[in-house]
């Protein structure tokens, strides 16, 4: 379950944009509605929009709102479980808990490249110093 935690995390990363989540909602309602119509018209070769239905609006919500690829591009299969899970979430009105997600994950990031950028300054600043402890002994 862990391993599922950390892709999710991964995924989320590329989904900041509460307006892009909601446009991945938006497009798996279309999905929804173009099977339906599909079946019940009895049209199998009409299926080709359910795809195209979802990915109209994800996508979209990646290159207007993200300005980000879509992570599907890379990694299909935690885009599938990643979109579901997001979309649940965003259906059953728990858009606050995405939030916080992405406000800790912020948070995680930043420490991590505040860690980078000082241990480069520190080894710089090592080498640089003077070797005053050596000349004592």
């Amino acid at each position: 379950m862990r391993e599922f935690d950390q892709r999710f995390e991964e995924y989320m990363r590329g989904h900041t944009s509460e307006a892009s989540r909601w446009m991945h909602v938006v497009g798996m309602s279309a999905a929804a509605a173009a099977a339906v119509v599909a079946v019940r018209g009895r049209r199998p070769g009409r299926l080709w929009t359910v795809p195209a239905a979802f990915f109209a609006f994800a996508w979209s919500g990646h290159f207007v709102f993200e300005r980000n690829l879509p992570v599907g591009f890379t990694d299909p299969g935690a885009a599938f479980s990643g979109d579901l899970k997001m979309i649940y979430m965003m259906a059953t009105g728990r858009n606050g808990q995405l939030k916080e997600l992405l406000a800790r994950l912020a948070q995680e990031d930043a420490a991590a490249e505040f860690v980078e950028d000082t241990s480069g300054a520190v080894a710089e600043g090592v080498a640089e110093c003077p070797r005053s402890l050596d000349r004592a002994a």
